[in-house]
């Protein structure tokens, strides 16, 4: 355990279901209250393709864990010669004067990773912004802000392949303008837990300050081992906590033993509850990415703390 966060004996919450949509894996997590009802939007594989669905559960029914699956994606992979013609993951939403922004990594032959927009009123029959994409980086997270949308994604460390996070704003969601050059939150220094990396940012408010849960690594571009927290009063300048890193994959063994992203913190109740996307099995330990054919997969998981605030301020 780290930072208080306890894993749930339930997990995976959302495994990987044969002979379904999501049958490969399940991963990138991203919570949504609509009304009284919890969405949980996530990505799913079948068949080499990626694509985006949805668990919901009344507020009333609520425990973290337990999930009313679609067994429908909610967004599908484009036309040939689209932006998202491989693969559409790594949703992240927010609500907007009754309408859901759904921001997500779009996958082509024409780019490695564009964010590409699509939007809802009922949180299940998405339209695709024609105009797509918005933004060219990969692993959003978005926050409404006094009229902005604030909108969070990895672009490339200058000279090497690993992460780092920048920021765009937009006054109607769909024109993005880059706020700066220089990224938001950069790597770490050398030796550090997030010296390579820092990428799958997760954002939510508390008591006048904007928490962002992030994901790193001192090797690898896109294989983190632990999670990180960075605060913010004005969603520009982040100061990353001096107790990080605060969660991290599980032991060897375990079904999340390889890597994690996406960790996705609400406090709901009295309670943080924490959704993250595992990687394990097979080689997975040791080996990025460890391999499909001996089991390597991801699926998504759960941790809570019930011991207050699970983290300095």
């Amino acid at each position: 355990m780290i930072g208080r966060f306890v894993k749930s004996d339930r997990n995976p919450i959302l495994p990987a279901i044969p002979g379904t949509w999501m049958e490969s894996q399940t991963a990138n997590p991203d919570l949504l209250l609509v009304g009284n009802t919890y969405h949980l939007y996530f990505r799913g594989q079948q068949g080499g393709h990626d694509r985006i669905g949805v668990a919901t559960i009344p507020r009333e029914q609520f425990d973290g864990a337990t999930w009313n699956l679609r067994m429908q994606p909610v967004l599908d992979v484009g036309a040939s010669g689209d932006w998202d013609e491989q693969h559409v993951l790594d949703p992240a939403t927010v609500l907007v004067n009754g309408v859901i922004h759904l921001y997500y990594s779009a996958v082509s032959k024409r780019c490695h990773r564009s964010i590409c927009l699509a939007t809802s009123t009922d949180g299940i029959h998405f339209e695709k912004f024609p105009g797509n994409p918005v933004v060219i980086g990969g692993g959003p997270e978005v926050v409404w802000r006094e009229g902005r949308f604030h909108l969070y994604y990895w672009k490339s460390v200058p000279g090497t392949t690993g992460f780092q996070l920048h920021l765009s704003v937009s006054e109607d969601g769909y024109a993005f303008r880059e706020y700066q050059a220089a990224p938001v939150l950069s790597v770490g220094a050398l030796g550090e837990w997030d010296s390579y990396t820092v990428e799958t940012p997760r954002i939510f408010e508390e008591g006048g300050r904007y928490c962002m849960f992030y994901c790193g690594s001192d090797r690898f571009s896109d294989y983190p081992a632990y999670a990180g927290l960075a605060t913010s009063t004005d969603l520009i300048h982040w100061q990353k906590d001096a107790r990080n890193p605060l969660f991290s994959r599980g032991h060897e063994g375990d079904w999340d033993e390889g890597a994690i992203w996406f960790t996705t913190v609400e406090k709901i109740g009295d309670r943080y509850y924490l959704w993250y996307e595992g990687y394990g099995g097979g080689d997975s330990r040791n080996k990025e990415y460890g391999s499909y054919l001996l089991g390597g997969k991801s699926q998504i998981g759960l941790a809570i703390s019930e011991e207050g605030r699970p983290w300095s301020v």
